[in-house]
């Protein structure tokens, strides 16, 4: 699945089994070293449940752990396939390009791991699932991005850019965004006690889709200047930042919002998602600022 909404090459299949191996590449089917290792790592969450299963250690209720625990690799996996694009773009790294789809399958792969294992939970009981579901609002989001996600898997093949043109594949994998959104939203909605991690989903969000937002205003080609990048930044985190203080003010109330505010600003409270973002904006302008200066230099 190509989650950039930018489409891969069309051309046509080479014959034989090499073409399907997701840790080749080029018309031979040579071996990849590169894609090999990340196809390794996408690999690594799923054999760590594995393993934990058959170790029974997935506390009282392993079918809610496992759940819990696909739907988050999911989710994670659904922001890095996101954020190779932008990385490829401000490090001029066009290999990246390689990875892209593979990890956005491995994402929408493991949130079918989720959804299928949410149904063994209530014993395929297709009557109390859709009730479930429809008592439930996050309940909705969540299967409401798993069948955008789904469709772009569905149409993440060379063949199926083909058959739909590429013009009309790219605006269907578009979706990627709406369902990112939902996603994360559900996740949100789901957490009963620590949303840290969906804060900070929530703010990776916000870059990703504000970096898009903002090349996409500027001419095909040119990159973003260091500047922008830093607003970005800012801008990510300041939303990360008003989404926590917000969430606790309602859940406790409006007295306790400059203690959140606060907790961000005092890094021996612990840091904060906000924080998080905040340095990991931070690090992606840098590298940019390097990548920048070696262009100039070559």
């Amino acid at each position: 699945m190509n989650v950039s909404g930018i489409p891969v090459s069309a051309r046509a299949p080479v014959p034989g089994w090499k073409r399907g191996w997701p840790w080749q590449e080029g018309p031979a089917g040579r071996f990849a070293p590169f894609k090999a290792v990340v196809f390794t790592l996408l690999l690594l969450p799923a054999l760590w449940l594995l393993w934990r299963t058959s170790q029974h250690d997935l506390g009282p209720r392993p079918l809610t752990e496992l759940i819990l625990q696909t739907g988050n690799w999911g989710i994670r996996l659904l922001l890095v396939s996101l954020f190779v694009t932008p990385l490829r773009q401000i490090l001029r790294r066009g290999r990246l390009a390689l990875i892209r789809r593979m990890i956005g399958v491995a994402s929408a792969l493991y949130l079918l791991a989720h959804f299928i294992l949410y149904t063994a939970n209530h014993a395929f009981d297709l009557n109390k699932i859709v009730t479930e579901i429809a008592k439930a609002n996050y309940l909705i989001i969540g299967l409401s991005a798993l069948v955008g996600l789904s469709l772009l898997l569905a149409t993440s093949t060379d063949g199926m850019i083909r058959r739909l043109g590429s013009r009309r594949w790219q605006r269907l994998h578009w979706l990627v965004f709406p369902a990112a959104i939902l996603g994360a939203w559900h996740f949100f909605l789901q957490v009963k006690a620590d949303i840290s991690q969906p804060l900070l989903m929530i703010g990776f969000l916000t870059w990703l889709l504000g970096y898009r937002l903002w090349r996409y205003l500027k001419p095909q080609g040119a990159v973003l200047p260091l500047w922008a990048l830093v607003l970005l930044g800012l801008a990510a985190t300041a939303v990360t930042v008003a989404g926590e203080a917000a969430y606790f003010g309602w859940k406790i109330g409006t007295a306790v919002v400059p203690r959140v505010l606060e907790a961000n600003l005092n890094i021996e409270m612990g840091l904060r998602p906000g924080i998080w973002v905040l340095l990991a904006a931070t690090g992606v302008t840098v590298a940019a600022g390097l990548a920048t200066m070696k262009a100039r230099r070559s």
